[in-house]
């Protein structure tokens, strides 16, 4: 029985205790992109020097980064660990949301090349089984063997990613996928969304959030066009929130989160979730197939291009 103080604890809630925090998601962006020493991570995010070695000092304490010594022993250098190349994916489902859905919203775009066929590619993400794209109205879940409840443990974390921090060239630091999934509540009020929870009580027993927080968290993603408000009685004050097409397709991001934390997080019982992709009825694992020749992206096999009107392209 669920206690009165507990929340479901699946594999997203886990992957969210290390990357739910928007300094963390924008230091493992520019290690996909080929930064590695401390003074670069400052520059190319435009992060205090504080923020930027305490988030560091925790990605690789969570083993998602390795500290090295240069060679000749001066200094150190940061390099990507398997368990952080494993957040790739996730990376990949953020890109393809902007690009999808806010593309025309930022002063630089980020491209991306498969090497392997050598063509400019769109993540897709893609059952494994069947290749099929994925659609979370054809997905079935069910509780895993491995789901527990959980007292909720909500870090507070020194950093606003409103305040107007800036990367350099006058890029916003903060784009709507890092400061939204920089945010424990407002994904866990995602997370509802995709297992039909939709009222506000629900939600806040779902979550226990504060119902300020999950007031102003709801308000918000109704605000940026993710969620909207539909009347469940006839008195007009009472709505319930579902998600729109803009919100819907946040699924693969999702989905990339909770891969995540089953492959690093779940114990021996077994993964919190289990998921049926009824297509072709077998257990769903998704992959990030290139929209040019299907193949699967990895890290390895791919190449990003940073365009920006001033200054051309940059290759990384």
């Amino acid at each position: 029985m669920k206690h009165d103080r507990t929340i479901r604890a699946c594999s997203i809630w886990r992957a969210l205790d290390v990357v739910g925090d928007v300094p963390v998601l924008l230091l493992m962006e520019q290690a996909f992109l080929g930064t590695h020493s401390f003074d670069e991570f400052v520059a190319r995010t435009g992060l205090a020097r504080s923020v930027v070695n305490g988030r560091l000092k925790k990605l690789v304490e969570e083993d998602c980064l390795a500290k090295i010594p240069k060679k000749g022993g001066r200094g150190f250098h940061y390099v990507l660990t398997q368990k952080g190349r494993d957040q790739f994916p996730n990376a990949l489902m953020m890109l393809r949301w902007q690009h999808r859905w806010e593309a025309d919203g930022r002063d630089f775009q980020v491209r991306l090349n498969h090497k392997s066929c050598g063509h400019a590619s769109e993540p897709v993400p893609v059952c494994a089984h069947c290749r099929a794209e994925i659609d979370p109205r054809d997905v079935d879940w069910c509780e895993g063997p491995g789901l527990a409840q959980v007292v909720p443990h909500y870090e507070r974390r020194r950093f606003n990613g409103e305040v107007g921090a800036r990367r350099p060239g006058g890029r916003p630091l903060v784009d709507t996928m890092i400061e939204l999934f920089g945010d424990r509540w407002a994904t866990l009020v995602v997370r509802a969304m995709f297992t039909s929870i939709n009222r506000f009580d629900d939600i806040q027993r779902d979550t226990l959030m504060a119902t300020n927080i999950l007031t102003g968290r709801l308000e918000r993603l109704v605000r940026q066009g993710i969620l909207k408000t539909v009347p469940y009685s006839s008195h007009a004050d009472r709505v319930e929130y579902r998600l729109t097409a803009k919100g819907r397709d946040l699924y693969p991001v999702l989905l990339a989160l909770l891969q995540w934390g089953d492959r690093w997080f779940a114990d021996e019982r077994g993964p919190p979730l289990l998921l049926t992709h009824r297509t072709c009825g077998h257990d769903l694992h998704m992959i990030a197939a290139c929209s040019h020749c299907g193949d699967e992206l990895q890290l390895a096999n791919s190449r990003f291009t940073i365009e920006t009107a001033d200054d051309g392209a940059g290759g990384a």
